[in-house]
């Protein structure tokens, strides 16, 4: 799910010292404070993602996203904290209005030359639109969006200074995803994960580095319809590569692997199969790039058989053709293959085209124009839509 997020409230009172402050920072404390407001307001033409034999509903939609991150250093140490908050007002649509939140804080610390630490927790109190994930080809029987709590801790462990051949990267994580329907039939969603990690990576000349990299994630569901055959499982990943700058322009890695997927339960079908990742970044000239990205992974079910296989391939152009103005372009493709012992399995192909346009009238002022035309096709027509959005975006600060 893809979401514009800003965040949140932030009025005090401040007194500027302008002699060495960044640009759109206010300095309170030890503290530098940086304020955004951005603006949406944008007109859509499928509003809970309905099959063309369902109502469909259009609405204009305004979205005000505040947000404030805060800045400091700790004994040489890098610590950032931010809050955002969205707000949605469908003009057409009140069962889609909605109010999310997202905090984070985190922690860069250097030890030594060798030893670095990264911990980061955050926090997402959002929503699922209706006709999204639990609900697909029924978004308008719900009477409300699809609220939930997301809090992840991770941390990274890295030895090996930086200029040194190889690099160890250790991983730690836990996450726990609670959705706020307190009906069985929603609460089967409810998980939490552990997930561990370690990446190696050796220099093997200028410019090019192996990548080595092993995974184990433990999941568990807290109900399941089915007491004696439960979603609990296990996966294990080992995917290897290399990393590549052929020079500042070009930035490029590819990784290969096996994933394996062990359930808890013995009449459950457990998995293994190739993994891949891949990711690309061309700048043909300074004031334009190209990005492009593949991955084929497992995700969880949202409702509906074990597992699924998906492939993920994406597209980005960003172009300055002005020095005040600038446009982005992306192309995705989805490909969710639905996996378990269960009749009629789904398999989906999802495609969407963003295109947005961005002016900068002043330093503390970006005006925006932007359209997006989704769809899915399916082997059951009652998921199946299209949907556009067009809109205009307002973004200010300091």
């Amino acid at each position: 799910m893809s979401k514009r997020t800003s965040s949140a409230i932030l009025m005090s009172l401040y007194s500027l010292s302008a002699a060495a402050q960044e640009e759109g920072t206010v300095r309170l404390g030890k503290f530098d404070f940086k304020p955004v407001l951005t603006t949406d307001v944008a007109h859509i033409d499928n509003v809970t993602y309905a099959s063309e034999n369902d109502e469909n509903k259009t609405s204009w939609v305004t979205v005000i996203s505040p947000e404030v991150s805060a800045y400091t250093t700790v004994d040489g140490h890098d610590i950032t904290m931010g809050y955002r908050l969205e707000r949605g007002e469908y003009h057409a649509s009140h069962a889609d209005n909605y109010t999310d939140h997202f905090a984070h804080i985190k922690g860069n610390f250097t030890i030594s030359d060798r030893h670095r630490l990264v911990a980061k927790f955050q926090h997402e109190a959002g929503h699922d639109e209706r006709g999204r994930r639990f609900s697909n080809g029924f978004g308008n029987a719900l009477t409300a969006v699809d609220t939930y709590k997301n809090n992840e801790v991770s941390t990274i462990y890295s030895y090996g200074a930086v200029s040194s051949f190889g690099k160890v990267d250790l991983s730690a994580a836990y996450e726990t995803l609670d959705y706020d329907n307190d009906s069985e039939l929603y609460l089967i969603r409810d998980r939490s994960a552990t997930k561990v990690g370690a990446e190696f990576t050796y220099r093997l000349f200028d410019g090019t580095n192996l990548i080595v990299d092993a995974d184990r994630n433990d999941i568990n569901y807290d109900i399941s319809t089915s007491p004696n055959k439960p979603l609990d499982s296990t996966e294990h990943s080992i995917l290897a590569g290399v990393s590549w700058n052929v020079n500042a322009a070009t930035n490029s890695f590819a990784k290969l692997g096996y994933k394996e997927k062990t359930f808890d339960a013995a009449t459950r079908d457990d998995f293994s199969g190739m993994a891949w990742e891949v990711g690309m970044r061309w700048l043909p000239y300074s004031y334009s790039q190209l990005t492009f990205s593949t991955k084929q992974d497992t995700r969880e079910t949202n409702g509906e058989a074990d597992f699924i296989r998906s492939r993920d391939y994406a597209a980005m152009w960003e172009h300055s053709w002005l020095e005040r103005f600038s446009t982005t372009a992306t192309l995705a493709f989805m490909n969710d293959e639905y996996v378990g012992d269960v009749e009629d399995l789904r398999d989906d192909e999802a495609t969407k085209v963003t295109m947005q346009a961005d002016y900068v009238f002043r330093r503390w002022l970006t005006v925006g124009l932007y359209y997006s035309l989704s769809q899915r096709n399916s082997n059951r027509q009652e998921i199946e839509y299209d949907r556009s959005v067009y809109g205009v975006m307002a973004k200010v600060n300091l």
